[in-house]
């Protein structure tokens, strides 16, 4: 079978990419000659879960293969594998049962895990190489790492002068442009440029600038806005008289006209008023008697405007990075502060992991850091390739190229397959760019990065997922909105590249929805009159979703069947809090975080509590949960009244009386962990075992395991990360799941709900843009700006790269929409607004335009029609039994105390606690003995042990004696007389068999005597024992003339043998 080398899977949503990626690595295992080929196979993906997922795949698929009777589904597979591999279903299946074999005995060789997971494990295993800690933590929480690193440069205003004058300078500026004065938000939103690794090279380009130098780049600026200023007054003076002088009348053009020659020479003129390009612009009044003097200079008027707005622009692009160049100058800063942080704490930023590989194999031809690994993996499998970032990409590139240039021991070229769809990229922002995989995808050998150009580009143009109407609707929508684009490559991603077959499945609904707002409207139905947090816009959005779930439920679905997705989190907390209050069971990231939890709020206010009694708001906060959970003799306000301004004693005393016994003194004194099982096992007892609980008893357990973290660390830590903590979401409840759609990529709903589908473009919040700075005497490579539509006007290069951000952000945007679109399998619900100008136009610079556009294209649009439907909205699919029921873990009703646990030894649980004490002598006898050669050593030997803490001043003696009665025991002269060779301790190194480890022996020529120490009762095997060392000695041809066994306890006994 002829496999390409390089093979690229264009897979849209639903297509069976994970079907695809399962038999492709199944077809390797079974045409490799041995059992292990997954240990050459390395499978990487986006996502834990997708990994999960892959592996499952392929090992119950192996299994299903391995048995007698395979299912249907799994024999489909199968019969696809034998075709492909032109192998019989016999071999595949007795081929199964040894994989799976080999698999399970070697499952941490079975390689498929995230491209975090890979790099960290290459990072790990070149630690030294790459001179890091070989022990380091992984940090996950890159942004409080910041934070904490901001805080620090903060903090040194005062010691630091130009630090402090810089940090002056910006919160002045801050305030003069009306903005809040606390600087550190905005140092964090640049600070995460150094952790964002679409900016790594134009930081790497500034690394070396210090604050002495952005301050010189800043007066260049300055000094150059000025000269550019000075000379488009002088140029607006000069057109006025280059116009009169060639006998041409200014009052001949309008006011406006004039008013700009004005404002240009005033140098008022601003980016927003009318520009004058071409000799058209220019209008002359009727009444003018010069038209045709005009007429002959209008071209040179023009070109000296133009050479006017040049000028312009440059000063606007000098000024705009100007209000980004304070909070840039400290970025290095920052990033020093960043990086010392890291190496105190022993933490290397995952952030970090990308860049750490991409410096190290730089201008390596073989990078070392593969070469080990470079042999190991033959075949690779990249799935989610568009959300791979570039610099992932360029980092595994040299080990990939490596596998696909060679061939292994058995002949074979390496291979790599590429999953995905430049049409689900949507994580630009952490570096995935759809334009990597449109690239690859192409025919032309240039953007081919390895050195063996074998290349296949596949498309999978069937979709599984969904029903027909609802693959024909987004057919048919997505194509149209391939006219938003003129970058050729997105153009043709949507306009020939996002059609898609049908499957089996025939039906389906769609249903697309407007709300309208009348601009009066006050009161909705359903909301109290007074609810003002609310829009009135949002009031309308959430009855309308309420009505669509209602709509679902009648038409046979279930809440678990219904899936909500919004383009924000602020939506879906809104749908969230307003489902609830219409009893509509949610499950979303906002119910599943542990902050919300009764529980945990209890718990962190007693933290709080303890950490500072007079901490009234935690105080009143679990007063209200005892006064309301806990006690039932008082109401909960006089409770509260009752308990509010006791202190810490009579607070116990006071609980006491309700059967509550707490020291909240006895609770500082305990570790993080034992205070928090305190509170727990004393107010929440009953509620022990809930998700919520546990998984904030895991959090506690770590910080005090890992930073020993006392209550004032753990509640520093809450504040900043921990607060966002979230339990796994629970399998198989029947609830409405409210996600962003950036949480639902590649998952699947047999309902989609798409509601608040409305997005106005020219608000969105965009990235800042890094322009060259072109012919600028200063001495930086790029300007920072704010992305405004005036960058256009700042030179033609600024121009350039504004219009190319344009266009991503509107693959961006649709990709989103493509992403929300295609997660429906049955029924999609789309819930917009049909937005109007004051004249009483469409509003088109919004998304949900988007969908009238469509609506009017296709001919369904209708002025006062605010519903349109695509097929039958009644349920198809075969309705599952739900299986709700979860086996709950028992509360353990006895707990152990830890002060009933006693470590014992072996020998404490054979013998007495006599015997015990004689054994611990003989040991630390045993040590001394082997510091004695002769019988001239013994206070050289006592003195040695005291210093090394074997034994106390005051047991020297005791020690010493008995010592003394070893070496001069007339049985034992032999072994420590004078001018003898001896040996303590020293292995005996046998072949084929263990090391043994004699306690004394003495060698004089050829002869040798043996000494043994032992404690505790006399055993045969002891001699046993010594038999075997005469027998290793003899070995080595030495005659053993004496053998001796000392039993050391209470007493001495010597032993000849």
């Amino acid at each position: 079978m002829n496999t390409t080398a390089f093979t690229i899977y264009d897979a849209s949503a639903g297509s069976g990419k994970t079907y695809t990626l399962t038999k492709e690595y199944l077809k390797i295992l079974f045409l490799a000659k041995n059992d292990d080929a997954y240990r050459k196979i390395l499978a990487i993906t986006f996502t834990n879960k997708a990994v999960e997922e892959m592996k499952t795949r392929i090992v119950s698929s192996l299994y299903q293969f391995s048995l007698d009777t395979t299912s249907d589904k799994a024999m489909e597979l199968l019969k696809d594998v034998a075709f492909e591999t032109k192998l019989s279903i016999a071999t595949l299946k007795d081929k199964s049962k040894a994989i799976i074999k080999n698999i399970i005995h070697n499952y941490a060789a079975f390689d498929i895990s995230t491209i975090d997971k890979f790099t960290h494990k290459v990072i790990r295993t070149f630690a030294q190489d790459l001179n890091l800690p070989p022990n380091f933590e992984v940090s996950l929480e890159t942004d409080s790492l910041l934070q904490e690193a901001i805080d620090l440069v903060i903090s040194k205003a005062g010691d630091d002068v130009n630090l402090t004058k810089l940090l002056i300078e910006f919160s002045k500026e801050k305030t003069d442009d009306d903005k809040n004065w606390d600087i550190s938000a905005e140092l964090l939103k640049v600070a995460q440029l150094i952790t964002n690794e679409n900016n790594s090279e134009e930081i790497k380009e500034m690394s070396d600038k210090s604050l002495d130098d952005f301050g010189v780049i800043k007066k260049k600026l300055q000094e150059e806005i000025k000269q550019l200023k000075a000379e488009t007054s002088e140029d607006g003076k000069k057109i006025k008289h280059f116009i009169e002088s060639n006998g041409a009348s200014l009052s001949s053009f309008p006011k406006y006209f004039n008013d700009h020659l004005n404002n240009i020479e005033s140098n008022q003129l601003k980016d927003s008023q009318k520009k004058y390009f071409s000799p058209d612009d220019i209008k002359v009044l009727k009444s003018a008697k010069d038209v045709a003097v005009i007429e002959s200079i209008i071209d040179e008027i023009v070109s000296q405007l133009k050479s006017i707005y040049d000028k312009l622009g440059k000063i606007s692009m000098y000024e705009a990075f100007l209000q980004n160049l304070n909070p840039l100058s400290l970025l290095n800063t920052i990033y020093q502060e960043f990086k010392q942080i890291q190496e105190e704490q022993n933490l290397v930023s995952i952030s970090d992991f990308n860049k750490i590989i991409h410096n190290e194999i730089q201008n390596q031809p073989a990078p070392f850091i593969y070469e080990r690994l470079g042999e190991k993996y033959r075949h690779y499998f990249i799935d989610e390739f568009q959300d791979t970032s570039v610099m992932q990409w360029q980092n595994l590139i040299p080990l990939i190229d490596n596998a696909l240039s060679g061939q292994d021991d058995f002949g074979q070229q390496g291979t790599l397959m590429l999953v995905g769809d430049p049409k689900q990229a949507i994580y630009r922002w952490r570096g995935g760019k759809a334009e990597q995989f449109i690239d690859l995808a192409k025919e032309d050998e240039k953007h081919n990065p390895f050195s063996n150009k074998d290349k296949e580009t596949l498309r999978l143009g069937t979709n599984y997922r969904s029903f027909s109407e609802v693959i024909q609707f987004n057919n048919s929508f997505f194509k149209q909105l391939a006219d938003k684009f003129e970058n050729p490559d997105y153009k043709n991603l949507y306009e020939n590249l996002s059609h898609q077959e049908i499957n089996s499945k025939i039906g389906g609904y769609v249903n697309l929805s407007f709300i309208e707002v009348p601009e009066d409207e006050t009161e909705v139905e359903g909301f109290d009159s007074d609810n003002d947090t609310i829009s009135v816009k949002d009031k309308f959005y959430l009855n309308q979703t309420l009505r669509t779930i209602e709509k679902c439920i009648s038409n046979g679905f279930e809440y678990k069947d219904i899936v909500l997705l919004t383009r924000t989190k602020a939506p879906g907390i809104k749908l969230a809090n307003f489902l609830t209050e219409n009893s509509v069971p949610i499950l979303s990231s906002e119910t599943l975080l542990i902050q919300n939890a009764t529980e945990v709020k209890l718990l962190i206010a007693l933290l709080r509590y303890l950490k500072n009694p007079k901490d009234d708001e935690s105080k009143a906060y679990f007063l209200y949960f005892i006064a309301k959970y806990l006690q039932s003799e008082l109401e909960i306000h006089d409770f509260i009244l009752a308990a509010k301004d006791k202190n810490s004693e009579e607070l116990e005393a006071f609980l006491k009386t309700i059967g509550i016994e707490i020291s909240f003194k006895n609770c500082k004194k305990k570790s993080l962990y034992e205070a928090v099982e305190i509170l727990i096992a004393t107010f929440l007892n009953e509620k022990v075992n809930t998700s919520y609980l546990q998984y904030f008893l895991d959090l506690v357990l770590e910080k005090d395991v890992k930073a020993q973290s006392s209550i004032s660390d753990f509640l520093e830590y809450w504040d900043k990360i921990g607060y966002q903590k979230s339990i796994p979401s629970p399998e198989g409840t029947n609830a409405v799941r409210i996600m962003t759609i950036h949480k639902s990529k590649g998952l699947e709903f047999p309902v989609v709900i798409f509601p608040f589908a409305e997005e106005n473009f020219s608000s969105k919040p965009k990235d800042k843009l890094w322009i060259p700075l072109e012919d600028a005497n200063v001495d930086f490579p790029k300007a920072l700006i704010n992305n405004k539509k005036e960058v256009e006007t700042y030179g033609n290069e600024a121009k350039t790269i504004f219009q190319i951000k344009n266009q991503e952000e509107v693959l961006d945007t649709i990709n989103v929409l493509y992403v929300a679109l295609t997660r429906a399998e049955e029924q999609l619900y789309v819930i917009s607004n049909k937005l109007k100008t004051k004249k009483g136009d469409l509003v088109t610079n919004n998304l949900s335009y988007y969908f009238l556009e469509f609506l009017h294209n296709i001919g369904k649009y209708e002025q006062t029609k605010s519903e349109y439907e695509f097929g039958n909205s009644t349920r198809i699919s075969f309705h599952k039994a739900h299986d709700g029921n979860h086996n709950q873990i028992g509360i353990v009703a006895n707990k152990l105390n830890p002060k009933n646990i006693k470590i014992a030894q072996r020998e404490a649980l054979m013998w007495g606690t006599v015997q015990q004490d004689a054994i611990n002598f003989g040991n630390i006898l045993h040590e001394i003995m082997a510091f004695i050669q002769t019988k001239d050593d013994v206070d050289l030997a006592i003195q040695k042990a005291t210093e090394l803490g074997l034994i106390t001043f005051s047991q020297r003696e005791v020690f010493k004696e008995t010592i003394q009665k070893i070496v001069n025991h007339p049985e034992l002269n032999d072994y420590f007389e004078a001018d003898i060779k001896v040996f303590n301790e020293q292995n005996i190194i046998k072949k084929a068999t263990k090391t043994i480890k004699p306690d004394r022996v003495v060698v004089k020529g050829k002869q040798v005597f043996l000494l043994d120490y032992k404690t505790g009762e006399k055993h045969n095997k002891h001699k046993t024992q010594l038999e075997e060392y005469k027998l290793a000695l003899e070995e080595m041809k030495y005659e053993v003339v004496k053998k001796v066994l000392i039993y050391i306890g209470e007493s001495i006994e010597i032993v000849t043998l």
